[in-house]
């Protein structure tokens, strides 16, 4: 076998042995096989623009447990479907990809079709549902048969129920991102939008299979999912316009005033990917901060040093408030005073943002 198609037991669903199936039943000398093991049976029986089909013969060589040759056998014959099913995806998915990248503009989208075509066409796994399997072991000549088959139709309608449980979850996910966009949550919205697009990608693998079997049924969901990332795509980029927020307030160290919380508060805000904006009216966020050593101690020739902050987060938008912050830091000590205040100050600013980044959604 040149190319191995990978199965797995979770997505490999095994109908019931239909009536008149033979498991494990041994033939005496003048016993006549069964139908299905004759070729030109088999191809009228089960022609092949309604059925996928596999066929596996093995032999039960001595000492060998029949229960596993048998396993072996359908295992194999389920291979073959699978073999089948893999060839018209590789036929099928440059006709999917060229498609939605048509129909799709924009940056991002044409990454996610580039990066589907990469999918589609590397992957040895394909999914096979409704499987139905029958054996016969003929004892007389130590040979066991298996057949695996299943009706395209039946493949088409799980694949199709697939790749609309993905579409619903996307579009949910789409919802909610618009939501938390809508109360200023924006990495929450951002985490929606990653969701979605993870499930347009689920998606657009069932597309894949489903194209082995139904081309026309394939484009059309491909498409759907297209125009569904687009909205996405337009959507998303929208979002990461950078808020703009101001940043004021007071910081008191030892009785004088000092610039040393606020500058880096800023550069935390631009690194994560807000805009800090040199003046209120133009701004979407206002951070009032107010800091000042409030406790002062010392042992030996070590000083410590608390800053206490206070801090409002206001939504210009909302006209209201999004936090109110009002803490200690941890303490900060030095062999020198003035050294142990600025290193105080230091612990107040990175408690302060570790405090909006959890109490807040300003930034992504």
């Amino acid at each position: 076998m040149k190319r191995a198609i990978v199965f797995l037991a979770a997505v490999i669903a095994v109908a019931a042995l239909p009536q008149g199936a033979v498991f494990g039943q041994a033939v005496g000398k003048g016993s006549m096989l069964p139908q299905w093991v004759d070729d030109s049976w088999r191809n009228a029986q089960y022609p092949p623009n309604v059925w996928y089909v596999g066929y596996s013969i093995d032999e039960v060589k001595g000492g060998a447990k029949i229960a596993d040759v048998l396993k072996r056998a359908e295992k194999s014959a389920q291979m073959k479907i699978a073999e089948g099913v893999y060839v018209n995806v590789k036929a099928e998915s440059k006709t999917l990809t060229q498609s939605d990248l048509k129909k799709t503009g924009g940056v991002a989208s044409e990454t996610i079709g580039r990066y589907y075509e990469q999918q589609i066409t590397s992957s040895t796994d394909v999914e096979i549902a409704g499987v139905e399997l029958t054996t016969f072991h003929d004892q007389a000549n130590n040979k066991v048969y298996a057949l695996a088959k299943v009706k395209k139709t039946d493949l088409v309608g799980y694949y199709v129920s697939r790749v609309d449980y993905y579409l619903m979850n996307a579009e949910n996910d789409f919802k909610l991102a618009k939501q938390f966009a809508d109360s200023d949550k924006k990495r929450s919205a951002v985490e929606k939008i990653t969701d979605a697009v993870k499930n347009i990608l689920e998606c657009r693998k069932y597309c894949s299979f489903l194209s082995a079997v139904d081309i026309n049924a394939a484009l059309r969901l491909m498409n759907k999912g297209a125009e569904l990332l687009r909205e996405i795509s337009a959507f998303d980029m929208k979002l990461q316009e950078a808020a703009r927020i101001f940043v004021g307030g007071r910081e008191m160290l030892n009785e004088k005033e000092v610039s040393l919380v606020i500058p880096s508060i800023q550069s935390m805000l631009s690194e994560s990917g807000c805009k800090v904006a040199d003046k209120r009216e133009e701004s979407n966020f206002i951070l009032t901060v107010d800091v000042r050593d409030c406790e002062r101690s010392a042992s030996g020739s070590f000083f410590y040093v608390y800053a206490c902050v206070k801090a409002d987060v206001y939504n210009v938008k909302t006209g209201k408030s999004d936090a109110k912050l009002n803490f200690t830091a941890p303490k900060a000590g030095w062999t020198n005073e003035e050294k142990a205040g600025k290193k105080a100050f230091e612990e107040a600013a990175s408690a302060l943002w570790k405090e909006i980044r959890e109490k807040t959604e300003i930034c992504k």
